[in-house]
């Protein structure tokens, strides 16, 4: 029995660490599409802009359009990381506390 829990312990941890890099790493492509700056024609075109003396506003320039990849899976599965982290997070807790009662006592 206990040799079950730890391989569910252990799988629930590994589960958990899974989902945390795959957001992270859609979370770092988001961030990586929002820091494109400008494509070469928008470069020319603000270049001749400012030659002719135009006012510059730069959301002319920009072609960036927010794209949302989110669906039912990706959400269900969020938020299942989200629980497993408060688990792993108390469980953690109660680990060092109890620890921590240990040593002093």
């Amino acid at each position: 029995m206990k040799k079950f829990i730890l391989v569910f312990i252990l799988s629930l941890f590994t589960f958990y660490v899974i989902l945390l890099l795959a957001q992270s790493q859609g979370y770092y492509k988001t961030r990586s599409e929002k820091a494109k700056i400008l494509t070469d024609e928008q470069i020319e075109k603000f270049e001749k802009d400012v030659q002719n003396g135009k006012n510059i506003d730069i959301t002319e320039y920009t072609i960036y359009k927010d794209k949302d990849y989110t669906n039912d899976i990706s959400t269900n599965i969020y938020k299942v990381s989200l629980k497993l982290e408060t688990v792993v997070d108390k469980t953690i807790k109660l680990i060092f506390n109890s620890a921590s009662r240990a040593v002093s006592d």
